[in-house]
This record gives structure tokens, C-alpha cells and sequence, in this order.
């Protein structure tokens, strides 16, 4: 029989794990080449043993798939090791974003240390057998392991399969890995070996369900189709008797197993005697209570017409005790709103009781004081049951409710216990009843409040918050009386925190230890329910996806009482890790009343840490949204109590929970037991160490009771002491309940999560700063690039993608058409591409993240657009560097708009220079007026030079080295955001873009608009301008466009598309006469003004003009000789020119030594500024030393700026 290899899709498909369990990776991953060659093989068989006259494809897929499905069937394959190692990967990826952590762990660790045990095994018995040869011993009984390396994928997938029923290549590949000697080859069954491993299957099935019995009767249509012809249970007899013997099958064990679980089971319905005993004294109890109230009512029928005047005062403390347990009382008046009231009528008390008529209406107070508890607790329960979501419910309230009904549960029991006293002693010993424990009303009362000290507290405070009312009236409610359910959590926990306090602060001898716990446990139950949302919320982490409304994590009311989410905000925001999901903190002032959303704020002990777990809650949520588990085995407790170490106080409690009777003769080993434990903890700490010191020194001066009295027992001694206002060293349970006042339980939760938002933050920053290649996304790269771009520090790839802008940008028309989106995108693209094929180095930016618009999406703005010069018109282009998301975040709006001005600045500066150094000298310099002109182009390139120096170099590349050596150290996302936006604010404040510094920024505008201008005026002298020719060329073009619209006419075209293209031609004629006709316009506005207003500023020579800019120097530097020459009158001729040219040349040359002074004065008034506002920061001792050293360098570069300013001499 001729081998036919089998398909690899059994590694998967046969172990009945869908592909949906791998990874979307895996699922589109290419065919291995084990694959491709199959699906060869089986092409080829098909080619030869299929009939030639077979053409249609159809039949042939058919054909080619049950060829396939009959290879899965019958044949076996050597696993994949590649796809069972993807396989596993992809399982531990999906277990670890349901956050099955130790799940995905677990996976991950077995398969890579299988294939490491598995190594080091057989590494292991090579060197056994080496040494048995060299000692000379045989070595046949030296086995090689049954997995190795290079069958582990096989054994993995044998692990698979027998996951369900084993099927015929499950027992194969068994059959095939005990009896290997070689690496695995693919077997194939012979058709014996096949009918062989089908009756195998059938006895199986028998032997689990067997044809007989009522199951086989009613479902014997779906064995309609099993063939049972070719089988006989006879002629397998020896085979089924020789395959229970290899597995060990007994039948003796079998049934000896079963009697066993028999007598096991018999064993466990006998009555011992310790429960019989308790089963006695339960119905004991049961029947007392019971009893009593029947002689109380035969009492009452024999004396009706006497009534209680038979009545003892134990009969009355009796009487007091049902209602103060809140059963009913002769004596007592239960109305329907729950209060009690001391009876009228024929069960009034008698004449005898008059004197204990105070006491009796004490208890009737305390009755309805108790009731209204009970009455609040049931209330909540009931709102608890009915709830209809999560919004609806109040977690911490109904846990506070659970502690109060124990509370109340242990004073019934109490009460109970006493009331058993008083029966037994009144049937033993009936005449001595008044001077028995508590037999009297004034005994009663004082031991009530004594034992309900806490419940009587804990009502004052729901009282004082609103959750219940003593007034008939109103009713006792639980939830709602007077206060709303927004609020009802963080009130309770805010009011039991505070009443705990106030506890803390009162003399222990005034207090009890016993109030002290049962506050601290109605507190700590209040707590856990907020404290388990919130490792909740970091468990799950809060969410990224683009649709956010209907996560079902601000289900939670605690949740919402903590993060404010800003649903306006999207995901891809660049603010939205600052701003989408914000802390609420409780303001001064607000009404809790009001169901608002600012009515929402979390409990005290949780604004401490509010910060922390939103921060962690975002980076585990944004982790998830990667796909990266977050966590991994670090997860947060939610077990308040073993977090703040204060189980010391539920042991105090442990003797009252339950009845007595309950904990009275155990049987012998839990007794044996508890005797261990009590000797176990007998010892108390100081004992112990006295102990050990008798033994360590039993020949000393002093025993231990005199050293240990000897000893400086300050409060300090003890690392658990705590201090009170009594000078005394706190209790075991004021210590433990110290634990949940604040700031200690803010500090210890604090403490708690720093390892895990430590982690979180550290696995976020290295996700986002690790370089591409290793699956991050680096951060470092793109800001390196968006400093590149936008602070044009590329210098040669900027640089002439620059001057190819300038070009177009001095050309005809070209103030519009340079500056066009598409034409600057398809500049950029094309300066990068030849300067990376120029140089064969690696691209420094991604240029499909570069995105260029125009800023005149308006029609105001752009008929505002036409009106500004070429300069003006280089301020419309914005330019975008789209960073990856989730690097974004780092990039704030605020970053991105000093980016954007920087870039403009330097575009505008980059353009003067460009002009000034373009400027060819046509005429000789010998001449007046050249000379007088090659000076003030001189100095006005020098200016532009110095100022863009000093922001390209001082201080942007300064800056942005400074930044990039900061971001290497940060340790989370917001320090690497904190971190940008300190920087960014650093350069713009250096860089004059500030609004405070707008004057300076106007002097640096009006410096760049002064280069420009300089080269104007000499093209304009020189008649290189071309603004005749654009005149003409647009006269001619509107000649053509009327010629063209009458023809239109004659034609007969509609009126409609005329109209419509005479708008069209209007606007584009417009806009060109506006964009030829802003240079000249400005340049004689300019002019007229400075003959007008040049007399008035002569008669002030030092007044400082009005008006800040460029336009303000213009006025104020022309001189009056010179404007009186400019007139009408003048003819154009050469002589004339030059004059004019001479003019404007000095004129420029006063403006732009104007400039300079203004300067010089505007960036000193700014180093004095800082300099005020550093000394006074300085006065702060914490930031004396950061707020000098940030005006150190601050002036440093403001005084370099002055005097590079200084240094040159601007006069002839």
C-alpha cells in the first residue's frame, strides 16, 4: 500500500478547537510547505486514478474533497511544530485578554518547559549511555525517552484528542510514540488494522451504554443507523479480556469501591451523641420559648378582671424584654409606623408600678429605636431585591444594613439569654426575684444601653443623615426619608468614618472597646463594596473602544461616583487620556440633594487615591485595547480586611455569633483540636518573651516580671503604638480600627496599589518608546521626525523643499496656487524621495503621516487671504504630522499649536532670508543709491540671520535636544506628557509666542516683513518685478472670457450655466487682481500715510508710536525733504527713479534701526519680567531652586539675543 500523506489541518480540526481559538494572525497565516506538498500529492492521485472524460471543475472539487476527508480519516501525520506552538500562543493571548491569567501563564510556561525538559532529557541519557561505554557495561537497558524534542508537538496533539472520546488517530499516534525507535513518519492504517480499531470503538460505546434497559428503549431512533453486522461480542471475547488486563480493570476493586461509598454514606446519617445533644438542646429551646408565651396567655385568661396588678417587676423586665426584641408585649403598644408606646386600659401596669413608670417609657423609646433599625434594614433588603440595575441599587448601604442586622441580632440574643435567666430563676427560687441580676426595670435599662451603646449611636447617625426619622408621621423608611440615592453610599461611609473619629477622640474609659469594634466593623463592611469596584475598575481597566456608551463598567454607582467620563471626547483625541476620564472630587458647597452629575463624588477614602487608580485604571484599559496583558499575576485584593491587617476585630466577636448552646460538647477530635489551638495561643506577646527570658537566664538579679517592669513603656516602644489624647497606648482593637481613618487607610491603600500601578506604567512607557521592530512604537523616532518637519532641523531636505515653495511662490499667480494642499503635499513628497535616493540612506520621516491644508476654509477668510502679501500668504499653510495613536496623547493640542506658529515663524523667516540672499547685484556699486541700498540689505539680512539663529538654534534645537534627553527617563505616560508640555511651554515662553509677549512676536513679524520688503523695493527700482506683465496677461484673459460668454449668448446656451460661469470667472478675476495689485497697494498706502503723519511725529521725536508692527515703523521713519519731493508733478524718468529708489532705501534704513532699539527694549522689559516672577516663586523653599535655575536659563538666552542685537553697528 502506497503511502499518502495526510493533511496538517488534523493538528487542529481533529481535537474539535475551532481556528477561532487562534489568533487573527494565524487564521490568514500563508500554507506551509508540508501543505502545499500534499495538496500536490493529492492532485497528482487524482489526475491518475480519476477518468480523463471528467472535465467539469465541480465534480473535480468534489472529488478532490472527499479525497481529502478520507486521508484525514484514515491517516496520521506528524504534528506541526510551528502550529502547535501558534496554536498555544494564540490560546494564552485570548485567556489572557478574558484575563484568565493563570491560564495564559500556565500555557505559556508548560510548552516552553516541555521542550526544555525534553532536551536536557535526552542530553541526560546520551551521557548515561556514553558513560556505560566507557566503563564497559551494556547498555541496552539504557531507553531513550519516550518524548523528545522532536516529537513533543506530538504528544501535545495526543493530549488534544484524548480531550474527547479517543478516535482511530488518537490510538494511532499512542500506538506510535510507545513503540518509537526513530522520529515520527507518517503511519497508515491497513484495512485490518482499521476494522480492528472499529470494533475496539464499538465495545467501547457498549461497555458505557449497553443495548438495554428503558434509555436504550426511548432513544433507539438515533442508533437507527448503526451497523452491527460485522460485529460479534463473541469473537471478541479474548480481546476485550486481554485489554482489560493491560489496564488494570478488577472488578474485585470495583465493587469493593462501591461498598465503601456505601458504608460511608450509612456512617454519616448515625447520630452521635454530640449531635444528639445538640439537636436536644435546640428543641429545649424552642420549646421554652414557646411555653412561655403560653402560660403568659393562660396567666391572662385565668385573672382577666385583676389584669397585671398580680404582676412582680421581673413579670414587668420579662414584658419589657419581648417588646425591646421587637415581639409583642401586654404591657407595650406597637402602632403601625413601628413605635411603642406603655399600654392604656385593662393591661395598663398597676398603682404598684408607678415608680417604675420613667424606666418603662426608657424602654418604649428604646423599643422603637430598635424597631426602626429592623424596619431600615428590611427596607433596604427589600429595595436590594427589587432592584432593577445596578444604578438602582446602594452596595455600601446594604453591606452597612447586613452588619447592622448582626448587631441586632446579637443584642436579641443577649436579651434572649436574659430573659432564660429570669424564667429559671422565677420557677426555682420565686421569692428572692428583686435581688437577682437585672430582675429590676432600673437594672434593665442600664444594661440595655450598656449592651446597644453601638446600635443607639449608629441610629443618632442615620438619623443626622437622613436614612430615618423618629416621627410618626414621616414614617420609618429606610432609603429616601431625607436623603438621595446619588449620595446615600459616600454619606454613610463619609458619616461612619467620622463618628468613628469622634469615638477615637474620647477617653477609653468612657467608650468601651466593644463600641470601638462594632463601629469599625460597620465601617469596614460599608468600605468593601467600594473598595472591591475599585479593583474592579483595575482589573478590567477603563475603556478605549471607539464606541464607549454601553460599557458595562460605569454600571457600577461606585464607579460613576469616581470617574467622570467626557463622552464628547473621542478615543483618537489627542486629550482624551487628560481629559476623557477624570476623577470626581467633592466640592466645597454642593448640594447632595440635587441628582446632578456634579452631585457625584467618591467617598473620603477614596479622593486620596482617585488619581492613582484612574491613571493605573486607564493604562490597563489602553494595555487591553493593544492587546497586552496589563497585569499578568499582579492583582489588586479585594479583601479590605487582610489589606489593612484588621482581623483582630472579628475575634473579639466570634464568642456571640450563633446560639450558646451551639458551642457545648463537640465531638472528640474538634474538641482535642480547640484544646490544641486555646494552649497554641495562651501566651500572650509580653508573656511569651518573659518566658524566654527565664529560660535563656534562670540565674539572673531580676526575674522577669521586675525587667520587664523596669522597661520604658512609652508609646513609641511598640511599632504598632499609637497615641491618643489620654497620653495611653491604644488596645489591640483601637489600634486595628485606627487603620480606617484617614490618612492611614488612604496611606495603606495607597501602598497597596503602588506595585501594580508601578507596573502598569512601566509596561505602557516601554510599549510606547520601544523601537518598531520590537512591537512598540517608538516614540523617540516620531518626535524626532515632528521636530525634523516642523522645526526644520533636516537642514538639506527642508531646505529644498523650501526654496521649490519660494519658487513657486514668486511666481505669476503663484501667491494662490503655491500654497494649494495638493501641491504642497506633492512637493514634500517629491524633495524626500530625491534626497533619500541622493543619499541611499533611510527615510528620517514617514512622509504618509505629513498632511498640508490652508487655513481660508471660510469665505471671509479667504477674501481676507487675498488681500495679504506673499509673506502674509505663507501664514495660511498648516501642516500636520500625524503621529500613531496611541503616541497621540503625548502630542496636546497646546503642543501641536506652538508647533504649528514655530513652523510658520520659521517658514515667514526662512522666506526673507531666502529673498535677501537671492538679491543679484545688476547695478554698480559705486553709485549713490546702490550703496546706500547694498548697506540696508546688509544689515536687514543680518537682523533676519540673528533672529533665526536664535530661534532655530538657541532655542528650538536647544529645547529639543533638552526634551529628547527628559523623555529617555520618564517613567510612565503622563510624566512623558507632562514632561512634552513643560518643554513646549519652556520654548514658546523663549520664543516670544506667548499672548503676554504678543509685542515682541509683532517685532519679529515686522523684522521678516522688512527683509521682504528691502528686496521689493530693489526689484521694483530694477523692473524685475513683473507687474506690468500680469496686468497685461489678465486684461488679455478677461478679453477672452467676454468674447467667450457673447458667443454663449448667440449660441442660445441657457441663462442658468451663463450666470453661473460669469460668477465663476469674476471670482478667479478678482482673486488674481487682488493677488497682482496687494504688493503695489500696500507699498503706496504705506507711502501717503508717511507724508501725513511724518510732521506729527517730527514734532515728538521721542514718542514711541502707536501702533505695534511693521507698519508703525513705516510711518514714523520717513523724512519730510524726502516726502515733499514725492509728487505728481515728478515725470518717471531715470534721475527721478533713483531719487525715489534713494528715498525708500533711507527710509527703510531708519525703520529697521527703529526696530532694533524697540527690540532691544521689549526682550529686556521681558528678562526683568521673569525676573520678577522668579523671585517669587523663590520665596517657596520647595521651588527656590527650580525657579532660579529656570530664570538662569531663561535670561541666559534672552541676554544672548541682546547682545548679538548690540554687537553690530547699524550706521553708515
Amino acid at each position: 500500500m502506497a503511502p499518502v500523506a495526510g493533511s496538517s489541518r488534523g493538528i487542529i480540526a481533529n481535537v474539535g478547537t475551532s481556528r477561532s481559538a487562534t489568533t487573527r494572525s494565524t487564521s490568514g497565516r500563508a500554507k506551509t510547505n508540508k501543505r502545499v506538498e500534499q495538496e500536490r500529492i493529492v492532485d497528482r492521485l487524482l489526475q491518475a486514478f480519476l477518468s480523463e472524460r471528467i472535465n467539469d471543475p465541480t465534480q473535480k472539487a468534489a472529488q478532490k474533497a472527499k479525497a481529502v476527508r478520507t486521508i484525514d480519516k484514515d491517516s496520521w501525520s506528524p504534528a506541526d511544530a510551528d502550529e502547535i506552538a501558534t496554536a498555544f500562543q494564540g490560546l494564552s493571548l485570548k485567556h489572557s485578554i478574558h484575563l484568565d491569567h493563570e491560564l495564559s501563564l500556565a500555557l505559556r510556561r508548560c510548552h516552553a518547559e516541555l521542550l526544555v525538559s525534553c532536551d536536557r532529557s535526552m542530553h541526560l541519557a546520551d551521557q548515561a549511555r556514553d558513560s556505560y561505554k566507557r566503563r564497559g557495561l551494556d547498555t541496552r537497558h539504557i531507553h531513550d525517552p519516550l518524548i523528545r524534542p522532536d516529537n513533543v508537538s506530538d504528544a501535545v496533539r495526543l493530549l488534544l484528542l484524548l480531550s474527547k472520546p479517543p478516535d482511530v488517530t488518537a490510538r494511532t499516534a499512542a500506538n506510535l510514540m510507545l513503540n518509537a525507535t526513530h522520529p515520527a513518519r507518517a503511519q497508515y492504517l491497513t484495512p485490518e488494522q482499521r476494522r480492528q480499531a472499529e470494533r475496539r470503538e464499538w465495545l467501547d460505546i457498549l461497555v458505557d451504554e449497553p443495548l438495554q434497559g428503558d434509555a436504550w428503549i426511548d432513544h433507539h431512533d438515533e442508533h437507527d443507523n448503526s451497523d452491527l453486522s460485522d460485529w460479534s461480542q463473541e469473537d471478541d471475547d479474548d480481546d476485550e479480556r486481554r485489554r482489560r488486563i493491560e489496564l488494570e480493570y478488577d472488578s474485585d476493586k470495583e465493587n469493593r469501591k462501591r461498598r465503601e461509598r456505601l458504608r460511608a454514606a450509612s456512617s454519616a446519617m448515625e447520630l452521635t451523641p454530640a449531635t444528639t445533644t445538640k439537636m436536644q438542646h435546640r428543641d429545649r429551646w424552642t420549646e421554652q420559648r414557646s411555653s412561655r408565651a403560653d402560660a403568659l396567655n393562660k396567666l391572662i385568661g385565668a385573672d382577666a378582671r385583676n389584669g397585671p396588678k398580680t404582676w412582680t417587676e421581673v413579670d414587668a423586665v420579662r414584658e419589657s424584654l419581648s417588646a425591646l426584641m421587637g415581639c409583642s408585649s401586654v404591657m407595650y403598644d406597637h402602632g403601625d409606623a413601628g413605635q411603642y408606646s406603655v399600654a392604656d386600659g385593662a393591661f395598663a401596669p398597676s398603682s404598684l408600678f408607678l415608680g417604675i413608670s420613667e424606666q418603662m417609657q426608657e424602654v418604649a423609646t428604646l423599643a422603637s429605636t430598635f424597631n426602626t433599625l429592623r424596619r431600615f434594614v428590611n427596607t433596604t433588603v427589600t429595595q436590594s431585591i427589587h432592584a432593577v440595575d445596578a444604578l438602582t441599587r446602594t452596595p455600601a448601604v446594604e453591606a452597612f444594613a447586613e452588619q447592622l442586622q448582626l448587631l441586632l441580632e446579637r443584642l436579641s440574643l443577649r436579651l434572649s439569654e436574659l430573659d432564660a435567666d429570669l424564667a429559671s430563676i422565677s420557677s426555682s427560687k420565686p421569692q428572692p426575684l428583686w435581688q437577682a441580676r437585672y430582675s429590676t426595670m432600673l437594672q434593665l435599662v442600664d444594661h440595655v444601653h450598656r449592651e446597644a451603646s453601638s446600635l443607639l449611636l449608629l441610629s443618632r447617625l442615620l438619623h443626622s443623615i437622613g436614612f430615618i426619622a423618629f416621627n410618626d408621621r414621616i414614617g420609618h423608611a429606610g432609603i429616601g426619608a431625607g436623603l438621595a440615592r446619588i449620595s446615600s453610599d459616600r454619606a454613610l461611609i463619609d458619616g461612619l468614618q467620622a463618628l468613628l473619629d469622634f469615638v477615637h477622640q474620647q477617653d477609653t474609659m468612657a467608650v468601651p472597646d466593644t463600641v470601638v469594634a462594632d463601629l469599625s466593623r460597620c465601617l469596614l463592611a460599608a468600605c468593601r463594596p467600594a473598595w472591591s469596584s475599585v479593583c474592579q475598575l483595575i482589573r478590567r481597566g477603563l475603556s478605549f473602544a471607539i464606541v464607549r456608551e454601553d460599557d458595562p463598567l460605569f454600571d457600577d454607582r461606585l464607579v460613576q461616583h469616581m470617574v467622570k467620563h467626557d463622552v464628547s471626547l473621542a478615543t483618537s483625541d489627542k486629550s482624551f487620556w487628560t481629559s476623557g476620564y477624570r476623577s470626581r472630587q467633592a466640592q466645597a458647597g454642593e448640594n447632595l440633594d440635587e441628582d446632578t452629575e456634579d452631585g457625584y463624588s467618591p467617598p473620603a477614602f477614596l479622593q486620596s487615591i482617585a488619581d492613582d487608580v484612574i491613571t493605573t485604571s486607564k493604562g490597563v484599559g489602553l494595555l487591553r485595547s493593544l492587546g497586552i496583558d496589563a497585569l499578568g499575576e499582579v492583582q489588586p485584593d479585594s479583601d479590605l480586611g487582610r489589606i489593612l491587617d484588621v482581623e483582630v476585630l472579628f475575634k473579639a466577636d466570634q464568642k456571640t455569633k450563633g446560639l450558646t448552646v451551639d458551642n457545648v460538647l463537640e465531638d472528640d477530635e474538634n474538641a482535642d483540636a480547640t484544646q490544641i489551638q486555646h494552649a497554641a495561643k495562651r501566651f500572650t506577646g509580653s508573656e511569651a518573651r518573659s518566658k524566654l527570658r527565664q529560660i535563656l537566664f534562670p540565674h539572673g538579679t531580676h526575674n522577669s516580671r521586675s525587667m520587664a517592669e523596669e522597661l520604658p513603656l512609652t508609646p513609641d516602644s511598640q511599632p504598632d503604638a499609637d497615641m491618643f489624647w489620654h497620653g495611653t497606648t491604644a488596645g489591640t482593637s483601637r489600634s486595628a480600627s485606627l487603620r480606617l481613618l484617614e490618612p492611614r487607610l488612604g496611606r495603606a491603600l495607597r501602598q497597596h496599589l503602588s506595585p501594580i500601578s508601578a507596573i502598569v506604567r512601566k509596561r505602557l512607557i516601554e510599549v510606547l518608546t520601544s523601537p518598531a521592530p520590537e512591537g512598540g512604537y517608538a516614540l523617540q523616532s516620531h518626535l524626532e521626525a515632528c521636530h525634523g518637519l516642523l522645526f526644520m532641523q533636516r537642514g538639506a531636505e527642508m531646505s529644498s523643499w523650501t526654496e521649490s515653495l519660494f519658487l513657486d511662490l514668486d511666481r505669476r499667480n503663484g501667491a494662490i496656487r503655491a500654497i494649494e494642499p495638493s501641491r504642497l503635499t506633492s512637493g514634500f513628497h517629491d524633495c524626500m524621495e530625491d534626497h533619500q535616493q541622493r543619499t541611499a540612506g533611510r527615510a528620517w520621516i514617514d512622509t504618509s503621516l505629513v498632511r498640508f491644508h490652508t487655513g481660508d476654509d471660510d469665505r471671509d477668510m479667504r477674501a481676507a487671504a487675498r488681500n495679504r502679501s506673499r509673506i502674509g500668504r505663507l501664514a495660511d499653510i498648516r501642516v500636520e504630522y500625524d503621529v500613531p495613536w496611541p503616541l497621540s496623547f503625548v502630542f496636546l493640542p497646546e503642543c501641536t499649536r506652538f508647533h504649528q506658529s514655530i513652523f510658520t515663524s520659521l517658514l515667514q523667516a526662512k522666506y526673507a532670508h531666502w529673498k535677501l540672499a537671492s538679491t543679484v547685484k545688476l547695478a554698480r556699486p559705486e553709485t549713490l543709491h546702490m550703496r546706500k541700498y547694498w548697506a540696508l540689505r546688509r544689515q536687514a539680512q543680518w537682523l533676519v540671520r540673528t533672529l533665526i539663529e536664535f530661534v532655530q538654534r538657541d532655542v528650538v534645537l536647544d529645547g529639543s535636544e533638552r526634551l529628547c534627553v527628559d523623555l529617555q527617563g520618564v517613567v510612565s505616560l503622563d510624566d512623558a506628557i507632562q514632561t512634552h508640555s513643560a518643554a513646549v511651554a519652556k520654548m514658546e515662553m523663549l520664543c516670544f509666542h506667548r499672548a503676554d509677549q504678543s509685542k515682541v512676536k509683532v517685532l519679529f513679524d515686522a523684522a521678516w516683513r522688512l527683509g521682504v520688503d528691502v528686496v521689493s523695493t530693489y526689484e521694483l527700482f530694477i523692473g524685475a518685478s513683473g507687474r506690468e506683465e500680469e496686468r497685461l496677461a489678465r486684461r488679455r484673459r478677461r478679453e477672452r472670457r467676454r468674447k467667450r460668454r457673447d458667443r454663449a449668448k448667440q449660441d442660445g446656451a441657457p441663462l442658468d450655466a451663463i450666470a453661473e460661469a460669469d460668477e465663476e470667472e469674476e471670482e478667479e478675476e478678482e482673486a488674481e487682481e487682488e493677488e497682482g495689485d496687494d504688493d503695489e497697494a500696500a507699498e503706496e498706502l504705506v507711502r501717503d500715510k508717511s507724508i501725513g503723519e511724518y510732521e506729527a511725529w517730527k514734532a515728538q521725536p521721542d514718542a514711541r508710536p502707536k501702533r505695534t508692527g511693521y507698519e508703525g515703523f513705516d510711518a514714523s521713519m520717513a523724512d519730510a525733504s524726502m516726502s515733499a519731493d514725492v509728487s505728481a508733478s515728478w515725470i518717471e524718468s531715470e534721475t527721478h527713479k533713483r531719487e525715489r529708489f534713494r528715498i525708500e532705501c533711507e527710509r527703510l534704513r531708519k525703520t529697521l534701526q527703529r526696530l532694533v532699539e524697540e527690540l532691544t527694549v521689549r526682550v529686556d522689559e521681558q528678562i526683568a519680567r521673569t525676573a520678577a516672577t522668579a523671585a517669587l516663586e523663590a520665596q517657596d523653599a520647595t521651588q527656590a531652586d527650580h525657579a532660579l535655575h529656570d530664570h538662569h536659563y531663561t535670561r541666559q538666552r534672552w541676554q544672548g539675543l541682546l547682545y548679538s542685537l548690540a554687537w553690530s553697528d547699524l550706521t553708515y
